[in-house]
């Protein structure tokens, strides 16, 4: 039996039996923290407010599209203008006008096994130029007996529109310095290529050596090959396609001394993004500079299979198991 709850503006919590806790904010549909025994899995902004509103998507619902598009897109043969900014881009979804800083509503839902938050957004036909009334649903679940964090994007929309929705959380495992010691494995052997001079992605290829992550590999490792590369951009913010997607292997493995991540998810790519930027926020963990996060965003690859149409439905499924070494 399934019971639900309206819930008002603002962050919830939910937490099971095994430790896991989490706190989501309406804004953004987002995840504000996320800890196990107390301990933080991922960055937490000391001030709810930077939390809110900073451009760094800390934990946010990121779209209608996560990552880039060019500022004028064609769809099914008509085109359109999105909100981008002074690098023509269109990036995730419209910057500070996406996704990402909605106020969604919000219902809390109690099922037999695991209590959860689903939270809902309309956004209008023509928001940051995006045709078709679009509505968004994202439902977070925790299991009452297994560590387990389950994020479920669902939308509809009343035109041809493109749609790719992901979460946009910076792990940093217990209060870790920086991730140059995790050790990351991705089941990829392709990787987005960039148009040149920006990270725009505009095709594949095989994935060079220092970003082949099929049998795991030491960040810090990859991360020192980038920055010596002196390419559009030096740090891992690069897109993989799975080689698979039916299976219920994890894709993404991130492994710290003290916990290891799984990610199951059924879309067909996942963008990493090492955090560099040295911005000044404040963590209730980590450092404000440094390598100090990894974001993994699982979403949709490549342009033509983001494509919803009337009476379709979007639904995909990200699924983070966290398994605390001893």
């Amino acid at each position: 039996m399934t019971k639900k709850n309206k819930i008002s503006s603002g962050f919830l919590t939910i937490e099971n039996n095994k430790g896991l806790r989490a706190v989501f904010s309406t804004v953004g549909a987002g995840v504000y923290s996320l800890s196990l025994h107390g301990k933080n899995l991922i960055l937490q902004p000391k001030d709810k407010d930077v939390y809110l509103s900073s451009p760094q998507y800390f934990g946010k619902t990121v779209g209608r599209v996560i990552g880039r598009l060019p500022g004028r897109i064609s769809i099914l043969h008509k085109e359109y203008d999105l909100l981008s900014g002074e690098d023509g881009l269109c990036l995730h979804g419209g910057g500070d006008k996406g996704l990402a800083y909605r106020d969604f509503s919000g219902i809390i839902v109690s099922k037999e096994n695991a209590i959860g938050i689903e939270f809902t957004y309309v956004s209008p036909d023509g928001e940051c130029g995006f045709p078709g009334q679009l509505t968004t649903k994202v439902s977070y679940f925790i299991p009452k007996d297994t560590n387990e964090l389950i994020i479920h994007h669902e939308a509809t929309t009343t035109k041809e529109t493109i749609v790719s929705i992901s979460n946009h959380m910076y792990w940093n495992i217990f209060s870790d310095e920086d991730v140059n010691g995790y050790r990351l494995t991705v089941h990829s052997s392709r990787v987005g290529v960039f148009k040149d001079g920006t990270r725009l992605i505009v095709g594949s290829k095989p994935v060079p050596e220092y970003l082949d992550f099929k049998n795991g590999l030491l960040l810090k490792d990859s991360l020192d090959r980038i920055q010596k590369q002196k390419g559009e951009i030096d740090t891992l913010d690069h897109a993989f396609l799975f080689d698979q997607i039916e299976n219920d292997q994890p894709k993404v493995l991130l492994e710290s001394s003290k916990a290891r991540i799984e990610c199951y998810t059924d879309y067909d790519g996942v963008n990493l993004y090492v955090d560099t930027t040295n911005s000044p926020v404040l963590f209730e963990n980590g450092q404000p500079y440094g390598r100090r996060a990894i974001a993994i965003e699982p979403q949709c690859f490549p342009l033509e299979d983001r494509i919803l149409v009337p009476g379709q439905v979007y639904s995909h499924e990200i699924r983070y198991r966290i398994i605390e070494k001893q």
